[in-house]
């Protein structure tokens, strides 16, 4: 599968309407525009740097990362979205911080080459097999390997 770019509607999926509703309420004054998608666009630059780091990876188009790592931007723009402001912590239970803190501990995986991702062309990651072995001898008197 090729890379994606990330929507607010991805990002809702993971969010209820209320939560939703508490952001951008609490998140914006008048004539503010929702931080979102500027979040969304800091935390794809930042997981395009972790996967630059792995020198086996290769970059897909700007503004895009491999479907493999969508739940993982998902948690962090969250967690982001929801702490951007004093009192949204009501917002964050603990099992959204150890998601957070998990998209955190793969990111580093990917950059450090143990996680593997999709190419941007669509292939698996994963490395490629290889086939070796002792090389055939051909003479006139052996005809090893025939």
């Amino acid at each position: 599968m090729s890379w994606i770019t990330i929507t607010t509607g991805d990002v809702q999926t993971r969010l209820t309407g209320p939560e939703m509703d508490a952001f951008r309420t609490a998140a914006t004054a008048f004539g503010q525009v929702d931080p979102l998608p500027e979040i969304i666009a800091q935390v794809v630059d930042e997981i395009r740097g972790y996967i630059a780091a792995c020198s086996e990876n290769r970059l897909g188009a700007a503004g895009t990362i491999p479907p493999r790592l969508l739940a993982t931007a998902i948690n962090i723009i969250r967690y982001r979205y929801a702490t951007r402001l004093p009192g949204m912590s009501s917002l964050i239970d603990p099992l959204r911080v150890a998601e957070y803190n998990d998209a955190l501990r793969l990111l580093q995986q990917v950059a450090a080459c143990d996680f593997s991702i999709e190419d941007p062309d669509g292939r698996d990651g994963s490395a490629t097999p290889m086939v070796s072995g002792r090389a055939p001898q051909f003479s006139r008197q052996q005809q090893d390997g025939i």
